[in-house]
């Protein structure tokens, strides 16, 4: 006996691929730019096409400004800066850790800014990320947690960081003499919070080239000439639709166009994060610290410290 055999009609082919179509980034139109923006359209050339911008004041003497553009190479980028103004004793920089402690574990970076605010000498506005690991160096309420092992002790000389010193003076120093970075002597008791970065894009006044080309997500901080402003970036990347990211040299670039004497990258990739404190009116969780950059973790990759921005 023989059967014959159809396939049916809604018989699925596996060999058809499922096209998935990225969600389509809208972009509102904005007339009106930030002066912030106009300065770097005007003083350098990494702003290629303005997209879009917003400032937001969160207390006297620290603005978020949020910038996406597209780059030389018709890239998008996202950024978000926090300019903090030192001289108006406003606000002021303070080193946290995971959980509060002084413990070798990581932490996400709005989990970090719940724990450290009782502590923190006030209120906690903003935050980014600081250090990813051990290995990096940082000293918080005075006691030294990491410097042993870190570069700020040995010959390598090439590792930047930034401090505050007891006195609450923000302060961004060089671990050792180098044919490029002269030392210049500290004494680690004279600061309080202390936390050390990857790559120097600004140093005393000049920028620091580079020949590596990679484009990702950076953290970066940077201190004027007369430490009385005090600058913090977060720049997106890893996403074409959103952000692609930012190289070292033009970092550097941005940067010295803010007024940046000194500066630096304290990390990059899915740990660069910037938080930004929300009250929420809900009485089960009133506070909240909002992720307002993008980074391709939700909220971040976890670090072992972080940088907050502190209302007094």
């Amino acid at each position: 006996m023989l059967y014959s055999c159809k396939q049916r009609d809604d018989y699925p082919s596996f060999d058809d691929k499922e096209i998935v179509t990225p969600p389509t980034d809208i972009i509102p139109e904005d007339k009106e730019i930030e002066p912030v923006t106009k300065q770097l359209m005007a003083q350098t050339d990494l702003i290629k096409t303005f997209l879009v911008d917003s400032s937001v004041t969160l207390t006297k003497g620290l603005v978020r400004t949020h910038i996406r553009y597209q780059n030389k190479l018709d890239q998008r980028v996202s950024l978000q800066l926090l300019t903090v103004d030192l001289a108006s004793k406003a606000v002021f920089p303070s080193i946290m850790s995971a959980f509060d402690d002084y413990l070798y574990v990581s932490q996400p970076i709005g989990d970090m800014a719940k724990y450290c605010e009782p502590r923190a000498g006030g209120e906690i506005l903003a935050a980014t990320n600081a250090a990813l690991s051990s290995t990096y160096s940082y000293i918080k309420n005075g006691r030294q947690i990491n410097v042993s092992t870190s570069n700020i002790k040995t010959k390598e000389k090439t590792r930047p960081f930034f401090a505050i010193q007891k006195d609450g003076t923000p302060y961004i120093g060089n671990c050792a003499d180098t044919t490029k970075f002269a030392f210049e002597p500290y004494d680690l008791n004279q600061f309080s919070g202390l936390v050390s970065g990857t790559n120097w894009v600004r140093y005393r006044g000049y920028n620091v080239l580079t020949t590596a080309a990679i484009v990702q997500a950076i953290t970066a901080i940077g201190l004027s000439t007369d430490k009385k402003t005090m600058y913090a970036l977060v720049v997106d990347g890893g996403d074409t639709n959103f952000s692609v990211g930012i190289s070292l040299n033009d970092v550097a670039v941005l940067m010295g166009a803010l007024g940046s004497y000194d500066a630096f990258v304290l990390n990059g990739g899915s740990t660069s994060v910037m938080v930004q404190k929300t009250n929420t009116g809900n009485q089960f969780n009133p506070v909240v610290w909002n992720t307002v950059s993008k980074p391709l973790t939700a909220g971040g990759s976890a670090s072992i410290s972080g940088i907050a921005f502190v209302k007094r």
